[in-house]
């Protein structure tokens, strides 16, 4: 989890909200499936989780505190990073992290080191339950080294046997790779979570998302699956790396993506990364700008977009007792309409809709204006506090209503939440 790349995608079905799923949309073989079950607000929040790098002192997270503070503003309650040792700087913002609320997920740094000294090192630091889980080496097969496949093949079962000492019950992650062919070169029992890095180089993530959901071998198809890195970065002028895309475009995206890996199963999804480490005015080091605060801090409109995301799923229109709701979606055009619903533990919901279309056009580096699309949603007998979200664009609500039947919506390319009871 230190360094990024690329690819992953999206699915589609009707939504049950209470009882009874109305709406039913076709396929895309470009796109995952979304579950079609109702699924919980809280654990689409849940699995978010950022990747910090906390060892970096002479970067941005020299100012760890500050970085912390951010966290918390930000909603997300886990964060990715190394497994550290009890007295580098490291262990200082994990610790710090962990008092303020938040977990690690924590990967290894050193293949040649001792999986048993690490672990304990790491829960040395935070303790069993500071960690959520345990991660396999990350990216190895960019190491350089000819004899990766071995290392990690030795590798991955001394972890799991430590963790299974050490702290049982703490999932262990596998290795994430760089290339899909690497994957051929290690063995098909290797074991963890299955862990992928879709970055999707500038373009709408849920064709990357689907690809990369289309790579997992047959072997671990059974295993839940971890993005434990992606995201874009923002270095327009970059004549290096993957393509960039622009704050305003990445700030649509990722709310998509966040999503679209929920609905498709993925227990958590890291975005890469929380800040910006060196100062790049010139946007030419795609490295230096994949986070979602700028260098100095201040907030990208991708940490604002995510953390109205989270608090738009969070809001709360007040303790109601549990209602069956019909609801319907009519599309008025053509296109198609990605849908995933959402139940609070108040008894309200939340539909989730989007389109996966382009926003961004990374070739000629400029932004795209889907036309909108005209749809409505219909509510049966009736729905109660119906409140529009899009947290792409506003901070706050951009449609309030006590009741209604029927709710008129342009979708554009950017995520909508549809809050109602």
């Amino acid at each position: 989890m230190l360094t990024p790349r690329l690819g992953l995608a999206l699915g589609i079905a009707a939504l049950a909200v209470g009882i009874a799923i109305v709406a039913i949309a076709n396929r895309s073989s470009e796109t995952p499936a979304l579950r079609a079950d109702e699924a919980s607000a809280e654990a689409l929040v849940d699995s978010i989780g950022v990747v910090v790098h906390f060892n970096h002192v002479d970067t941005a997270y020299g100012r760890q505190g500050e970085l912390i503070a951010r966290l918390r503003e930000l909603g997300v309650r886990h964060i990715g990073d190394a497994m550290p040792s009890p007295d580098e700087p490291l262990g200082a913002g994990l610790r710090a992290a962990r008092a303020a609320g938040i977990r690690a997920s924590l990967g290894t740094g050193d293949i040649d080191r001792d999986p048993s000294l690490a672990v304990a090192d790491a829960l040395t630091v935070l303790g069993r339950d500071g960690i959520d889980a345990f991660q396999g080496p990350n990216e190895v097969d960019a190491s350089g080294e000819p004899d990766w496949p071995a290392k990690v093949s030795a590798y991955m079962p001394k972890l799991v046997d430590a963790v299974r000492r050490q702290a049982a019950g703490v999932p262990v992650i596998g290795p994430s790779l760089v290339s899909t062919l690497g994957r051929r070169l290690l063995p098909a029992d290797l074991p963890g979570l299955y862990n992928t890095h879709p970055y999707p180089g500038g373009k709408p993530p849920e064709t990357v998302l689907q690809e990369k959901l289309r790579e997992r071998p047959s072997t671990a198809r059974d295993r839940a699956v971890v993005f434990s890195e992606t995201g874009y970065h923002n270095a327009l002028a970059a004549t290096t790396g993957g393509p960039p895309a622009s704050e305003e475009a990445t700030a649509v995206y990722l709310p998509r993506l966040l999503v679209t890996a929920f609905g498709a199963g993925v227990q958590r999804t890291f975005v890469y990364e929380l800040v910006d480490g060196k100062p790049d005015p010139a946007l030419v080091d795609p490295e230096q700008h994949f986070g979602l605060l700028r260098n100095d801090l201040s907030a990208k409109p991708a940490f604002t977009a995510i953390q109205t995301l989270i608090a738009a799923l969070r809001a709360s229109p007040g303790e109601s007792q549990p209602r069956q709701l019909r609801w319907d979606l009519r599309v008025r055009g053509e296109g198609k309409v990605e849908r995933l619903t959402l139940a609070r533990r108040d008894g309200s919901r939340v539909i989730a809709l989007w389109r996966p279309v382009s926003v961004w056009d990374r070739d000629a580096r400029r932004a795209i204006r889907p036309p909108p699309l005209p749809v409505e949603l219909s509510f049966g007998l009736g729905a109660r506090d119906i409140v529009v979200w899009r947290p792409s664009l506003s901070t706050k609500p951009v449609t309030r209503l006590d009741s209604a039947q029927r709710l008129p919506l342009e979708l554009a390319g950017d995520l909508v939440l549809v809050s109602l009871r």
